[in-house]
């Protein structure tokens, strides 16, 4: 809409003077992740500092060290390249990888060149001195186990060349990069990171004693090594666990580390939603656990899951009384309202929801959530009654005789949700725990084979209806969620053991069989009871089947 459209309509009360936040990344920033320019710049200021870092303090000639590392810079871009793509792409994500080899590189070069103006330097086997693992245990904890082996290699490449050339150097580089990456690549709390560290020194410290032993060095050399590669092993876990926020906040990534932390309910936002929303608060816990557990099912990211269904429906704050779940038995508003306007506000949750995360600096991968978990689907209910409304209205112009052509339609898209559909598989998940949460509130008599078949049925009707075509789930996974998410339904809407009532006493029971009808009452009123127990289980399964 052009500002003077809008003035228009402010001027005739249609619109008002507030915009809605945008909910997408600024263009600029969305730009210099995807060009290609970018992406050379940060190659060649990589190579230029490796070659610094080679040249310093070094015997070659500075261009034959320029040559070999353009040679290995150029060598470790083309295997990202292939089997990387999305992290070569990047420029982020790239950026991070490199600046965390250099950091590696540059340390090491240091504590290197500091070692060698020490006295006896020369018996000493300087590399175990070097905290190699630095840079794997930081990309596997920001970006995963991939790019966490890649970082492996890259940084023992670059440090056995451009630090000491050795062969004990690389082995343990390597060594300790792949325990590192293996301890890291599931981590769930600060000292997980710490433990990490201790590993890779534990592992630094078997390399020593083992190439100390071939080369037949000193007994207390050895154990000097060995003291060291342990220090050093949990001096790493403590500078990566130090500066990972940090870097979080810088490269705009996110962890389990940032889940966990918004997992808080005594988030200002969830809070409200407690107080001013109960039913819609309670409706999220539940989504809550039936996604994690789906997610945990198939190897989705369950923290992202249980973050996501937390705030999912935030945008209910805005006019919380208009849902069925804060209703809370008194009259309902839709009531008054027409259908295409019920669908208004129904639909209006997901962008309300999308201002408030927006506004509370929320996640970009939440507010994904809020705007996807409904994708583009009906307002089932309320497109119903426009159905029956635009009907009753044609059989009434039929018999006032007038034409149909002034009964007025309507667009199918004022009753759906504007979308997009999910884009991930912790999205996706998303959908199914909500539509199924919501759907098990109206069985009356939750068996383990009607939650089956009402679980089997609603994933059934989001895949045939195309919702699920952009998440990456398979059929195999989604097989799995409907087994998870039935399970998980049925312990929560177990049913309990009735408790024995305590007898009574002489003086109750006399009094009971004082004021009991005689045994015609009790006859009729046996059968009238009976009528009615079978007359309400005819309609709870006619509401059933219906549902």
């Amino acid at each position: 809409m052009s500002v003077f459209e809008h003035w228009r309509l402010m001027r005739k009360g249609w619109a008002c003077g507030r915009s809605r936040r945008a909910s997408s990344s600024p263009k600029w920033r969305e730009k210099l992740e995807k060009d290609r320019r970018v992406r050379g710049f940060i190659f060649v200021l990589f190579t230029a500092l490796c070659v610094v870092c080679g040249s310093w303090s070094h015997a070659h000639p500075t261009y034959a060290v320029a040559l070999l590392t353009t040679v290995l810079a150029a060598g470790i871009f083309i295997p990202m390249r292939i089997g990387l793509p999305e992290l070569f792409k990047s420029n982020s994500k790239l950026a991070l990888v490199l600046i965390a080899v250099l950091i590696n590189l540059y340390v090491g070069k240091v504590i290197y060149l500091w070692s060698m103006r020490q006295p006896g330097a020369e018996f000493h086997a300087l590399y175990f001195y070097v905290p190699t693992a630095f840079a794997p245990l930081l990309t596997t904890s920001l970006l995963g186990a991939l790019p966490g082996l890649f970082t492996v290699f890259a940084s023992s490449l670059f440090s056995s060349v451009l630090i000491n050339q050795s062969i004990p150097l690389l082995v343990n580089n390597l060594m300790s990069g792949f325990i590192g990456v293996y301890m890291t690549q599931r981590v769930h709390r600060r000292r997980d990171i710490i433990q990490a560290g201790m590993a890779v020194g534990l592992v630094s410290l078997v390399c020593a004693m083992a190439f100390g032993y071939v080369g037949e060095t000193e007994s207390g050399v050895l154990i000097e090594q060995g003291a060291w590669s342990v220090v050093l092993g949990f001096l790493t876990g403590v500078f990566v666990n130090a500066i990972l926020p940090f870097m979080e906040e810088l490269f705009c990534v996110n962890t389990d580390f940032t889940w966990l932390e918004l997992s808080d309910l005594n988030h200002p936002l969830l809070r409200r939603l407690a107080t001013e929303a109960p039913g819609t608060y309670h409706h999220s816990l539940m989504v809550a656990n039936l996604a994690e557990a789906a997610a945990q099912k198939v190897g989705a990211n369950s923290a992202l899951c249980r973050v996501m269904a937390y705030f999912h429906d935030i945008g209910k704050l805005v006019n919380p009384q208009y849902f069925v779940e804060n209703i809370d038995g008194g009259e309902n508003p839709h009531d008054r309202l027409s259908p295409s306007l019920s669908a208004l506000v129904i639909l209006s949750h997901v962008k309300d929801g999308a201002e408030l995360a927006q506004r509370y600096h929320l996640k970009r991968p939440i507010v994904d959530g809020i705007e996807q978990h409904h994708g583009d689907s009906l307002v089932y209910y309320f497109y119903e009654r426009a159905l029956r409304t635009i009907e009753d209205c044609k059989a009434g112009v039929r018999i006032l005789g007038a034409s149909e052509k002034d009964v007025p339609g309507f667009d199918e898209s004022q009753f759906r949700y504007p979308g997009p559909k999910p884009q991930s598989r912790e999205a996706g998940i998303l959908m199914l725990s909500d539509v199924v949460e919501s759907a098990s509130r109206s069985l009356e008599r939750p068996t383990a084979q009607r939650i089956e078949q009402m679980v089997r049925e609603l994933v059934g009707k989001k895949l045939a209806s195309h919702q699920l075509d952009e998440c990456d789930l398979t059929l195999k996974e989604l097989h799995s969620i409907e087994e998870s998410l039935s399970f998980t339904l049925k312990t929560m809407l177990h049913s309990r053991l009735r408790y024995p009532q305590k007898e009574r006493d002489g003086i109750e029971a006399l009094a009971l069989q004082s004021a009991t009808p005689s045994a015609p009452v009790l006859s009729g009123l046996a059968t009238a009871v009976a009528d009615g127990s079978s007359t309400n289980q005819d309609a709870r399964e006619a509401v059933t089947s219906d549902h």
